[in-house]
Parts: C-alpha cells; sequence; structure tokens
C-alpha cells in the first residue's frame, strides 16, 4: 500500500468581485490541484461569487502571491470552526428573501466516501459551468480570452463536460461546448499544434 504525504490543509472562503476575475480565480485553482468544496454565483451589489476552497499552506501563500499579479480575489477568510463559518454565512444573508435560496446552494461539509461523491461533486461543477456560459456571452468570452488556463486545458476540460453530456443525451448543451471550443480553437490556433 502506497504511502500519502498528508498536509494540513485550511478552508479557505474566496470572494470576487466580478465574472472575469471569478473565472481567473476558477482557473488558477484547477491550474494548481485545488479543492473545490462549493462555487456559488450569488451577484450582489458587492461582490459577484464565492469559492469555498480546502488549500495548504504552501498553496495559501502561493495563492495570495499571484492576487497581487492577478487579482485573483477580492477577499480571503481562513474558516477554523464551523460558528465562524455560520458567523460568515449569516453576514452574507442579510436580505431575508434570499435566505432560503442561500442556505440551499450553501454547503457545510464535503466528504469523499466513495466514487459516487466524486462523480456527484463532477457533476455539480459542470452544471455550474455550464449556467455560467449560459448566462452571458460575456463569460464566455472571458473563458476563451483568459490566459489564467491553457488551451489545452481548456479544451480537456470542455471534452470532459462535453463527454459527461452526451453520456445524459443533453446535445443542446454539448453543442453550445462545442461552439466554445471551436472559439478556444480559433483564438488559440498556434498554442494547441
Amino acid at each position: 500500500m502506497p504511502n500519502w504525504n498528508r498536509h494540513r490543509e485550511l478552508e479557505v472562503f474566496l470572494t470576487t468581485f466580478d465574472g472575469e476575475q471569478h473565472l481567473r480565480l476558477h482557473g488558477w485553482l484547477k491550474r494548481n490541484d485545488v479543492i473545490i468544496k462549493s462555487e456559488n454565483i450569488v451577484k450582489q451589489d458587492d461582490y459577484f461569487g464565492v469559492f469555498t476552497v480546502y488549500v495548504t499552506e504552501n498553496q495559501l501563500e502561493k495563492l495570495k502571491e499571484n492576487n497581487t499579479e492577478s487579482a485573483l480575489f477580492m477577499e480571503l477568510e481562513v474558516m477554523s470552526t464551523e460558528s465562524e463559518r455560520w458567523n460568515l454565512f449569516q453576514d452574507r444573508t442579510k436580505d431575508k428573501d434570499k435566505i432560503l435560496e442561500s442556505i440551499e446552494n450553501f454547503m457545510f461539509s464535503f466528504q469523499i466516501r466513495d466514487k459516487k461523491d466524486i462523480e456527484r461533486f463532477v457533476k455539480e461543477a459542470n452544471e455550474t459551468s455550464l449556467a455560467l456560459f449560459k448566462k452571458n456571452d460575456d463569460f464566455i468570452d472571458d473563458y476563451v480570452k483568459t490566459d489564467e488556463m491553457s488551451a489545452k486545458d481548456k479544451v480537456k476540460d470542455l471534452d470532459l463536460m462535453i463527454e459527461a453530456f452526451v453520456e445524459e443525451e443533453r446535445y443542446e448543451d454539448c453543442a453550445l461546448l462545442v461552439k466554445i471550443k471551436d472559439k478556444i480553437i480559433k483564438n488559440y490556433k498556434k498554442q494547441l499544434n
């Protein structure tokens, strides 16, 4: 049985200002193998979305350094106890009409127990990405043009999403993803060859 190097992971709450920053951060997290616990698009006046992630101390330092260069997030908060998470959550949900929706989107814990948990998480991530693409053409343009992910990683990411949606026979969604993939290939023709 192989030995696993264990690292102390911190739960971190990252807030983004707009869609472009959100996509940059998403690309950075994927490229640096950061575990994404949850991703929510909120679109409030003072912020756009939030990521809850698990990072090692080294990843956290690297994230902070890259933020000064690339403006990956506007706010970072390290969670250490359940009560801190609840207090932060309460601060974010002052609008009583949106409390129920926020509670449904908020996840208190994420545990991978078996293959089904991983499959469910990947499915949720795919659905979130697809929802972003469907919401606004600016998200698509930002995804295509951002340098936070390489063209090959973007194409691979889209291929995996297309494969998942083909299995569910969601061909309209696949068609949208193929159009985005074609835009990436056209935009990065030299890089992909």
